[in-house]
């Protein structure tokens, strides 16, 4: 055994001794560094080229203003996640939650400056050039970055070389998932186990079993191991404390995976309850701190937008009652929080004798039942106004999954029969926008996969919610109202 760890150590494969480490703290601590840089950069020469020429006077509240717009930037960008290594490296995913948190914080001072009558001392020019130009420059960054990584894990100067101690059922499927994420900077370089090759065999997921704990002691004092996987099923108790106990010494990590029956568990968390560590499977997606400012945000939002839409409210609900006779708004049970029943509140689009309050046949295109105004207010989602009143009435959020009608179908079956999750959707309040129709899922549900995506869609949001990700949707939902793609 020793022999062939020897061989493969010398033929570079394994061991990749030629690599430097893979510090995804690092990678994110360039990322930020290179965020100061681009957005105070930028602020100092649009200010230095434009403001200064005409008002040199004004540069210690502009490099004020500067300073503070960086220190909040970064710590969104933080709690936004966008300075996770899998955001850093996937980049045209991040491209609109970017450009949405600096816009967002860009607003807020311009409202601080406007409420305490300094923003006439900031050009308007100078503030939404500033947020062009970071944009621009922050997408190239992280564009820039993540080919980086990738050149340098590929071309061999880069990664992680990651042994796996165990080679049943668990470590195939956890070999099988590292493998999947097809991801250049991890390399299996072995994998370990003391029992019998008759009983493990020579490969696990065609990577080497290259012995048992002796020899990955050896082979891990002469050959850089990033981090060790313990791949045994937790009931082995005895084994993993054997294990942990003789490899403390090594400068690696060692990572005790989950004991999964699927991919998803691995995402899970541990943490310790009643004095003792257990995997996270389910949690309160909205819960403390977070569901109070969401509900205050709700609360807030929901308040100002009813005020500054009754104008436009009052001009629909005149125009509803001048063409077809009956009510302004249509009332329909849906599902709400917890499975709860609510009245979800509408402008009323169909004729009053042509209404389907179970939602039993889908609206088409240029359906005959919708009234011309309901065409109309369909196509740019105001019969979805009066919803704000559900809002403050606590019913539902202004963003969170879509309220679903109680007899509504996919394909010709309820859509709690084609998705076996579907009622986790009901965890948090409906909401009147959300993921799932800022990603294009918006319109008639006609097949089994119009659903599928719609509600993983849905959990995606509930499984990663967070405040920032709330606003991202607001801020595209304005571009997905004046699009009114599937709308009718």
């Amino acid at each position: 055994m020793a022999t062939k760890i020897e061989s493969l150590s010398r033929a570079g494969q394994p061991s990749r001794a030629s690599e430097k480490a893979l510090s995804t703290r690092l990678v994110a601590s360039v990322c930020a560094l290179m965020d100061v840089v681009q957005i105070v950069g930028s602020g100092l020469l649009i200010f230095l080229f434009y403001v200064s020429p005409v008002d040199p006077g004004k540069f210690p509240i502009y490099i004020v203003a500067i300073g503070l717009f960086a220190l909040l930037a970064l710590q969104a960008f933080r709690l936004g996640g966008l300075y996770r290594f899998a955001s850093i490296i996937s980049p045209g995913k991040q491209v609109v939650r970017l450009a949405s948190t600096l816009a967002v914080i860009l607003l807020t001072l311009l409202a601080a400056g406007f409420a305490l009558k300094i923003s006439e001392q900031f050009s308007r020019i100078w503030a939404f050039s500033w947020l062009l130009t970071m944009v621009i420059l922050l997408v190239g960054e992280r564009f820039a970055i993540a080919a980086i990584v990738r050149r340098f894990a590929e071309t061999g100067r880069l990664g992680r070389n990651i042994v796996i101690y165990g080679a049943g059922a668990h470590a195939e499927r956890l070999i099988k998932h590292l493998d999947d994420l097809n991801e250049p900077w991890n390399h299996i370089v072995g994998v370990f186990d003391d029992r019998s090759f008759q009983r493990v065999g020579n490969s696990v997921q065609g990577h080497p079993v290259l012995g048992g704990l002796p020899d990955l002691l050896d082979w891990a004092r002469s050959n850089r191991a990033d981090d060790i996987l313990v791949a045994l099923p937790w009931s082995a108790e005895d084994r993993i404390l054997n294990l942990l106990s003789r490899v403390s010494s090594l400068p690696a990590n060692v990572r005790l995976s989950p004991e999964f029956v699927g991919t998803r568990l691995l995402h899970r968390r541990t943490s310790h309850h009643y004095q003792i560590p257990m995997l996270t499977i389910l949690d309160k997606p909205v819960d403390g701190l977070g569901a109070l400012s969401k509900l205050l945000v709700d609360y807030g939002i929901g308040a100002v937008g009813l005020v500054l839409a009754l104008p436009v409210m009052g001009l629909v609900a005149a125009c509803i009652k001048l063409e077809s006779p009956g009510p302004v708004l249509f009332r329909q049970k849906r599902y709400g929080f917890n499975s709860q029943l609510i009245d979800v509140l509408k402008f009323r689009t169909m004729y009053v004798d042509q209404q389907d309050s179970n939602a039993e046949k889908l609206t088409q295109k240029n359906d005959p039942r919708v009234t011309r105004v309901g065409a109309f207010l369909r196509r740019f989602s105001l019969d979805e106004l009066p919803q704000l009143l559900n809002v403050l009435k606590g019913e539902m959020s202004v963003v969170g999954p879509r309220p679903h009608a109680i007899r509504a179908k996919a394909g010709g079956l309820l859509y709690e029969e084609v998705v076996d999750e579907y009622a986790v959707r009901h965890k948090v309040k409906p909401g009147i926008t959300g993921w799932a129709q800022v990603n294009g899922w918006r319109g008639n549900t006609e097949t089994e996969d119009d659903i599928r995506g719609r509600v993983e869609h849905d959990l995606y949001y509930i499984e990663h919610w967070s405040l920032l990700l709330d606003l991202n949707i607001m801020v595209r939902t304005v571009f997905t109202v004046l699009g009114g793609r599937n709308s009718f």
